[in-house]
């Protein structure tokens, strides 16, 4: 068994030295590499040389880092840990054992489960991490507590297969939902968190926004479909309530039908984003893709889509006829317009919409 340690570096001339000797002094009783890959502008790939280290140079990004670390891995476990000394590399025997054991496909090393020291984390961070962990948690259905955490191991074949290919600090989301998505079990040891050594590298709200773009994108359901459902339902139950007990409530029906509109659209993003998903593998084929992926669905659509369409006409039609047999004088018939409008936007909103959907299956 052999241990690959990835170490991701920028500028970390002052800490670097220190974490590949105790990284050595962890790992001293099984066979390991060192694998260091910078975008500094220090003497860190020097000094990293001289621990022995395999060194991938003019490497910029978090994610591409550690993908082009693991390229060269030759290790059936791999450590992935930040060099700024956040992070103590004595505690990586804890994180390899679950992995060796065969208890575990990927191990976190959680600082809340651990100790964070004094002054290694400021309270936004802190604030930051736990939110988008629950945030996390409730869109995968997983029960970790620290997510972002930048030492972890893995399983060198598991972290293949996941095929990974975000480049930024959201590497380390897409890891942990790939690796769920495909069953892979996942655990957590507690470690402890330094106060780093050197200027940070973290831009709060931009590597924030990063992880939870990434975490929308990989869950259309969430992003798209629950609102769309949300939506159609208000906007038909207010069409409903405002043609069948209060026509005067005309401004009603207006929000009504913006509702209605932007919940259809909503929706085919929604299909159109799970079929995506589950075609380039990010997702398994659901009841609800395949219900979609059927032949006949563009047949279907197109048949829902012209009703509407045609539906409407005839109530644009009847609205026309009335207002010339009022000899084009005042006509109140705003409720009419309204709905003849919406059930033409819809339907032609469903007719193209199932088109792309069927393209998205042509190969």
């Amino acid at each position: 068994m052999k241990v690959s340690v990835i170490l991701p570096t920028k500028n970390e001339e002052e800490a670097i030295g220190i974490i590949l000797k105790r990284c050595k002094e962890a790992l001293k009783n099984i066979d390991h590499e060192l694998v260091v890959v910078d975008n500094s502008t220090d003497r860190t790939p020097e000094i990293a040389e001289e621990f022995g280290s395999k060194v991938i140079r003019n490497v910029e990004g978090y994610g591409r880092a550690y993908i082009e670390g693991l390229k060269v891995a030759e290790g059936d476990v791999v450590v992935m840990l930040d060099a700024d000394g956040t992070y103590d590399p004595l505690e990586i025997p804890k994180l390899i054992e679950p992995i060796i054991s065969n208890e575990a496909d990927i191990v976190l090393g959680s600082r809340f489960l651990g100790e964070i020291r004094q002054g290694a984390m400021n309270p936004i961070h802190k604030l930051g991490n736990i939110l988008l962990t629950k945030m996390t948690n409730f869109f995968f259905k997983t029960s970790l507590t620290d997510v972002h955490s930048g030492m972890r191991a893995a399983k060198k074949r598991i972290i293949d297969s996941l095929k990974l290919s975000c480049e930024g600090m959201e590497f380390a989301t897409e890891m942990l939902a790939k690796a769920w998505r495909m069953g892979m079990k996942i655990i957590e040891v507690p470690i402890t968190y330094h106060p780093r050594k050197g200027d940070s590298k973290l831009r709060t709200f931009r590597d924030g926004w990063r992880h939870l773009r990434l975490m929308l994108l990989l869950s259309p359901t969430h992003l798209f479909l629950i609102p769309a459902t949300l939506m159609l339902l208000a906007g038909v139950a207010l069409i409903l309530y405002v043609l069948l007990f209060e026509p005067i409530r005309t401004h009603t029906l207006v929000l009504a039908s913006m509702l209605t509109m932007i919940g259809a659209q909503t929706f085919f993003f929604g299909v159109s984003s799970k079929i995506y998903s589950s075609k380039i593998g990010l997702t398994d084929e659901d009841k609800f893709v395949r219900f979609f992926k059927r032949y006949s669905i563009l047949e279907e659509g197109l048949l829902l889509g012209i009703s509407l369409i045609v539906a409407g006409l005839i109530l644009g039609y009847a609205i026309l006829s009335a207002w010339i047999g009022t000899g084009y004088g005042e006509l109140n018939a705003l409720n009419y317009a309204i709905l003849s409008f919406l059930m033409v936007a819809v339907g032609l909103q469903v007719a193209f919409s199932t088109f792309f959907i069927s393209s998205l299956w042509m190969e």
